[in-house]
């Protein structure tokens, strides 16, 4: 234990027992449907998260401004325009913050009693710097509060042997984390200031949960550190900074677009008329200044670094996982683990599950988890009338979450600080003196869970990774050769073990890390320059694998430094508990993977050997390519037979076409629940996307099952009751439309028609062509197009006019179910689907059908991104609408007649006519009068969309 805290954690408290949240469940479910999400009230410390957060950031800058004073460089290489200094840098500020943020939390629990200041040293320091600075004294000029932050870290971590290493916790991974800093105790003041105290009252870190740093994390990463290329401004609402010197340069009109763009500001009238006549930066940023950013006051000098909201958390798709969704997902997924016995589990049962998060982040689902487990193992300790020896006064659930995470709990997580976090996460809430942070790292890992290597499949030259038309060049290779024996030293064998006397198990791992790191390395090796000529192919592979732990081989060495680039991650190696067993793999898989798209508007950048990876060894990654697609194999895979998959996806994996091969590659190795939970679309904070828990169970061997049709998952629903799942059952029991009724016709624009199309009512040259969009479709309303395009300036991609006329319907797309009024063949955008007529489905008849009551309830019941985030109607959604039976097809020409009379008076629907309407198709549909009544009370409360959208 530390000299600077003798008594450190000598009177540790129990995490408050949470009983209501880890006692295990009895065995009943939630009223309501089966799987369905019972929603709790979000508990007081997720307000107080959500003011920490704001603050933290606004702390953030703080911490920056200090260091650029203290430095007016910044560090050099960040302020010199060096990308890997400036992120070094963020790491250092973010990683500064989050220590303090873990102080302040261990405060508040008790966990720093005996320190000095009463236990809360912090806001001891904080006191004494606010008399200070009450005293006149000049805090920007005094140093050495930093160094009794960085001490009473160190105390807070060295609790065992070694304590805890890197990232957060080592105390050299930037200068600002240890006692020498140079930043001024007026520096750490303000960040104090920032972090203790929200509108004048005190933060209370008491009522915030261990998991709930995770979200404050996340709303530091969620910024780029910057620097000002000209005079800049840091602009509400969103605080990004806006380069005033190019906003100058442009045209009046473009700064208020631009503007938009960069900062989400809209001015009015007033303000937007200041800013596009403003003739200098002074004027500009005069006009600005009431939206100017608290974070970030006045205007920034060229050279200056700064915080500019950024997109790497969306690169990466982390967001917080709410508590409430943690625990059902994690409750679902062990319950069945937990009942396999036929009844309640014996403490062995519960120690010997292996249960990892293949992309832990901050560790949410773990700590739920080791919550879960460790209410089961107090209970199964209580039945059996044995507990392990406890100390006087020593909770048995605290004993019982330090085992659970000690035996039980596997991690991984590509970014080293969350591994860090994670680590000190679980720590915080187990809050045991006898498990040090240490004690974890071998079970929670920093690396690439969807980059590595089996040992059955090293045996061969992976063909796919590196292809050569023939041999390589012998002059280059020796070239290259020379080169790397230049600048690659040689180094000790990579084994685990301190020192040299290493015995024979330990080596004989070091050298199958270095096989699988090799093998895997051929996927990344680099395909152009010098070291080209030194890739093995498939005459040499034998030797380079031969010599792969030869720390004084060329290609070893190109191989280790790939290998330590990528962070490859080899499951068997890394967890050889979960993996050396008769049925090696984990019990259960939990966790929200990263949610990032390769494909479509949002699509991320993604390497090419990355991309060649994915492809031929992930099965998940065709249709929509997408990162969690790749978990979802990824966390299936990993799975022993009769181990249980819990993960928190997107809702459109259930159900959309693209997403077949991910289903199918699950489906392959797991059955999936019935009845999935569904938590909406507005479950995460600031994300707007429908998410759902995916639950499943890893099939038996002998051999994985062939899915070949991937048919769509369901998800649970207690939006219906009997009488609407009989008549949503029954209907998609019948034989759809005909598919050629409906079609995609509408101009397909792209970012530089913006400027080939105006917003006018009447033609102003060159935009003389009337076209449609969306919201100019009502129900039976074709309105007069609001938009004239450039016709010329988009030749070549735009239709034939004879095209356009043989469009029978306009269908709206974005709706939450159809819209349709008569065409009369003028042009429109994409945002119009168009509808067509055969010899039994005249463009009349097919106009009514649509726009009824019954065909719209199926729609919006049927499909569940009609009901959820921001509808559309889609081709395949039309054409899977159902069509009366045979025996009613009668009634197609009632429906004829009834759309000659209102299609061509382009008039709407009136209020007579709509319930003839209507039922006239439940006759069609053979509706009973309970199925009708159904029908009519959802068409009361679901109006119509307004015709601006």
């Amino acid at each position: 234990m530390s000299s600077e805290c003798p008594q450190l954690g000598a009177s540790l408290r129990c995490d408050r027992e949470r009983v209501d949240s880890c006692s295990p469940r009895d065995g009943a479910r939630e009223e309501g449907a089966p799987g369905e999400l019972r929603r709790q009230p979000a508990p007081p410390g997720h307000g107080v998260a959500r003011q920490l957060r704001e603050q933290a950031q606004g702390a953030l800058g703080e911490l920056l401004r200090g260091v650029q004073s203290a430095d007016p460089q910044g560090g050099g290489a960040a302020s010199g325009g060096s990308a890997a200094g400036r992120r070094h840098l963020r790491a250092g500020l973010v990683t500064a913050l989050m220590r303090l943020i873990l102080l302040l939390y261990a405060e508040a629990r008790g966990l720093l009693a005996g320190a000095d200041g009463d236990g809360a040293p912090l806001a001891r320091l904080f006191e004494e710097l606010q008399e200070e600075r009450r005293r006149g004294g000049d805090l920007g000029h005094r140093h050495g509060a930093w160094a009794r932050v960085a001490a009473l870290f160190r105390a807070l971590l060295e609790r065992g042997p070694g304590g805890a290493r890197g990232g957060l916790c080592g105390p050299d991974a930037h200068p600002l984390l240890d006692g020498r800093s140079s930043l001024s105790d007026g520096v750490l003041h303000r960040v104090l200031a920032a972090l203790l105290a929200h509108d004048g009252a005190p933060v209370r870190y008491g009522e915030l949960e261990v998991e709930h740093i995770g979200t404050l994390y996340e709303g530091l990463i969620a910024f780029d550190l910057e620097i000002a290329e000209g005079e800049s401004m840091a602009l509400l609402p969103s605080h990004a900074v806006v380069d005033l010197e190019a906003l100058l340069a442009l045209p009046g009109g473009e700064r208020l677009a631009r503007l938009e763009e960069v900062a989400d500001l809209r001015l009015g009238a007033r303000l937007a008329a200041s800013v596009v006549a403003a003739g200098s930066v002074a004027e500009l940023s005069q006009a600005l200044a009431r939206r100017a950013s608290p974070r970030q006051p006045g205007r920034l000098a060229r050279g200056t670094l700064y915080l500019q909201p950024g997109q790497l958390r969306r690169r990466a798709g982390s967001y917080y996982t709410p508590r409430d969704i943690t625990r059902h997902v994690v409750e679902r997924t062990l319950s069945p683990l937990l009942a396999r016995a036929g009844g309640p589990p014996a403490p062995d049962d519960i120690l010997s599950l292996a249960v990892c998060d293949p992309a832990m982040g901050s560790g949410a689902f773990l700590v739920e988890a080791c919550r879960q487990l460790a209410a089961h193992l107090a209970a199964a300790w209580q039945r059996a009338g044995a507990t392990p020896g406890l100390a006087p006064g020593e909770p048995p659930l605290r004993r019982a979450m330090a085992l659970v995470a000690e035996r039980c709990l596997y991690g991984v997580d590509l970014d080293p600080l969350a591994v860090d976090l994670a680590r000190l996460s679980l720590w915080l809430v187990v809050q045991d003196a006898d498990l040090p942070p240490s004690l974890l790292d071998g079970k929670l890992r920093c690396g690439d869970s969807l980059i590595g290597a089996e040992r059955a499949e090293v045996g061969a030259f992976p063909a796919a990774a590196w292809t050569r038309g023939g041999p390589a060049d012998a002059a280059g290779e020796r070239r290259a050769r020379r080169s790397l024996s230049r600048r690659a030293p040689a180094r000790r064998s990579p084994a685990r073990a301190e020192g040299a006397a290493c015995d024979s198990a330990e080596r004989a791992e070091g050298a199958d890390q270095a096989a699988l790191d090799a093998w895997m390395a051929l996927w990344f090796w680099p395909s152009e320059g010098e070291l080209a000529a030194l890739a093995p192919g498939p005459a040499t592979f034998a030797r380079y694998m031969a010599a792969a732990g030869d720390p004084a081989e060329p290609r070893a060495a190109v191989s280790r430094r790939i290998a330590e680039g990528r962070r490859f991650l080899h499951w068997e190696l890394a967890f050889p508990g979960a993996f050396d067993r008769a049925e090696p793999g984990f019990d259960a898989v939990i966790g929200n993977p990263p949610w990032v798209a390769y494909v479509g508007r949002a699509a991320q950048p993604i390497a090419p050997e990355v991309f060649n990876l994915y492809l031929r060894r992930n099965p998940a990654f065709h249709g929509y390519r997408s990162l969690h697609g790749l978990f979802v194999h990824r966390a299936a895979s990993l799975l022993r037979p009769g181990g249980r998959l819990g993960l928190v996806i997107p809702t459109s994996v259930a159900d959309l076409d693209g997403y077949r091969p991910t289903r199918r590659a699950h489906d392959a190795l797991c059955a999936v629940d019935p009845d999935l939970p569904s938590f909406g679309s507005d479950a995460f904070e600031g994300v707007f996307q429908p998410c759902m828990g995916l639950l499943s169970t890893r099939l038996a061997p002998p051999s994985p099952r062939a899915a070949a049709s991937a048919p769509c998952w369901s998800l649970a629903r207690s939006d219906l009751d009997g009488v609407s799942r009989r008549l949503l059952d029954r209907l998609g029991a019948l034989s759809p439309l005909p598919a050629a009724l409906f079609g995609e016709r509408g101009f397909q624009t792209s970012a530089e028609d913006a400027e080939r199309i105006r917003r006018a009512d009447v033609p102003v040259p060159p935009y003389t062509c009337p076209i449609r969009e969306g919201t100019d479709v009502g129900e039976l309303i074709a309105r007069a197009p609001r938009h004239h395009v450039d016709r010329a300036g988009v030749k070549g991609r735009f239709r034939k006019d004879e095209d356009w006329k043989a469009v029978r319907l306009l269908i709206r797309q974005t709706a939450r179910y159809p819209i349709a009024a008569l065409s009369d063949g003028l042009p429109f955008r994409n945002s119009i689907l168009a509808g067509f007529c055969d010899a039994t489905w005249s463009e009349f008849a097919l106009l009514c059908y649509l726009n009824s009551s019954p065909v719209r309830w199926w729609h919006y019941t049927r499909h569940r991104d009609a009901r959820e985030g921001m509808p559309q109607v889609k081709i395949a959604h039309l054409r899977a609408i159902p069509a009366p039976p045979p025996a009613r097809a009668d009634l197609i020409g009632a429906l004829d007649a009834l759309g000659r009379e209102l299609g061509p008076a382009n008039a709407g629907l009136p209020a007579e006519a709509r319930r003839h309407l209507d039922g006239v198709v439940a006759s069609m549909l053979e509706m009973t009068e309970e199925e009708r009544s159904c029908v009519a009370r959802w068409a009361a409360a679901t109006p119509l969309p307004r015709p601006d959208g």
